[in-house]
């Protein structure tokens, strides 16, 4: 993202900058929110104990009776009492989702629930609510996940599965149109294939930087 700012600025200014971008200052940007929370007393420091951290029974993860798990992230109100209603527990009398003092009660009623169904009789039932209640898929099935299809996430190039390109634009789609070029078989298709102009890549091979089969 910086360098394509920067590079939006140089069209501007006409002169280039150097664009200083390290992880930690990426960790830092996206604890912003939780940074915020802590200082105004809302997030403690012990693991597990905040409602994005696990801590929530409302923010979790809960196994089916097959052992695989469904995902529940029904934080806001709505999204919580459509998802007690589809697993049948609105009149439960279950404890209130804001005292943390029964948060482990609260979990094991959600775990109970939970453990009686299978993941795909799950995913059937809240398909379509807005209970934020979601299957855990592995690797092999999100390829073959009907909203991965629909999407056309993935794409097979050679026999390989791989992310379609993405973000997708309506005037300009990527494309996949091969498969990687193997740069230790073939530098000068690798580079060529990257977009280095072959005047470059003539200069690299005389230059010893690259080897020539």
């Amino acid at each position: 993202m910086g360098v394509l700012a920067a590079v939006l600025e140089a069209q501007r200014s006409g002169r280039g900058q150097v664009v200083d971008a390290a992880m930690v200052d990426g960790v830092a940007g996206l604890m912003a929110m939780v940074t915020g929370l802590r200082q105004a007393g809302l997030w403690r420091t012990e693991r597990g104990a905040n409602p994005l951290d696990g801590g929530a029974p409302y923010y979790a993860c809960y196994e089916t009776s097959d052992g695989r798990f469904m995902a529940v992230g029904a934080i806001e109100r709505r999204f919580y009492d459509e998802m007690l209603q589809k697993l049948d527990l609105h009149d439960a009398g279950l404890p209130d989702r804001n005292d943390r003092s029964r948060w482990g009660e609260l979990r094991a009623w959600l775990a109970q629930a939970f453990a009686g169904k299978t993941r795909d009789a799950w995913e059937a039932i809240f398909a379509g609510s807005d209970a934020c209640v979601t299957p855990v898929l592995d690797m092999d099935e999100c390829v073959t996940h009907p909203l991965g299809v629909a999407r056309g996430a993935y794409v097979v190039t050679d026999g390989v599965v791989g992310p379609a390109p993405a973000p997708r634009f309506s005037r300009t789609p990527g494309v996949v149109r091969s498969p990687p070029q193997n740069p230790r078989a073939d530098t000068r298709g690798a580079l060529a294939a990257w977009g280095v102009p072959a005047a470059e890549i003539d200069a690299l091979a005389a230059a010893g930087v690259i080897g020539e089969a």
